[in-house]
């Protein structure tokens, strides 16, 4: 596709900012991603509370917080195993997943989110390491991967807004700006009542060029 001169210069200016920014709004992501499952864990926690896997997923939430990256993966594996039907199983998984991609170690990670998505028999679960899995696919720079993800989702109405978000990191990463501007645009429009993604939508969108008129 060409471009003009203008859009040359806008397009290397948001470069530029997605090169010194992309890292963090992905990583926003991944935080808002785990709180919506971590929100979802804790209501069965109070409910379970007692059980072993209750025992190893409190204990896998101290090493998460503490950065214990060998403990995360050692009980997050322990409880994939032993409580693979267990909600904290899939939970689990998303923090090794995190650890991993942080690491670098994308294929460790996209094992951790296929594991939520085919095995671990939560399908609430399932759009959340989604939106996970395509961002582990543009930190490996495979754009077109990650639009094969994200077109997979068929999110529940209260996800819409983290995937809308998602798909709008991936077209612009393939160089399609107002399909982005769109996305990011209907995101925040859907986002209002909660305004989780408030603020991150709006960076993005101020940071995209200005329309043609």
């Amino acid at each position: 596709m060409a471009y003009d001169l203008e859009e040359q210069e806008s397009l290397a200016q948001l470069k530029a900012w997605w090169d010194k920014w992309g890292n963090l709004t992905l990583s926003c992501i991944t935080v808002i991603c785990l709180a919506f499952a971590g929100y979802n864990g804790w209501h069965w926690y109070k409910r379970y509370q007692g059980g072993k896997a209750t025992v190893a997923y409190v204990q896998l939430q101290n090493a998460y917080v503490q950065k214990d990256e060998k403990n995360v993966r050692s009980l997050s594996d322990g409880l994939m195993k032993e409580y693979s039907s267990h909600v904290f199983a899939s939970l689990a998984a998303l923090m090794k997943a995190n650890v991993e991609q942080k690491a670098g170690n994308l294929d460790a990670a996209r094992t951790a989110l296929n594991w939520v998505i085919n095995e671990s028999g939560h399908p609430e679960y399932a759009t959340v390491a989604r939106v996970r899995l395509a961002g582990v696919e543009l930190d490996a720079k495979d754009a077109n991967k990650a639009k094969a993800v994200i077109d997979a989702i068929d999110p529940a109405q209260a996800q819409t807004p983290l995937v809308l978000d998602r798909r709008g990191d991936v077209l612009l990463a393939l160089g399609d700006v107002e399909g982005a501007r769109k996305c990011w645009e209907d995101a925040l429009e859907r986002d209002r009542a909660s305004g989780e993604l408030l603020a991150l939508l709006s960076l993005k969108i101020q940071a995209l060029p200005e329309k043609k008129s």
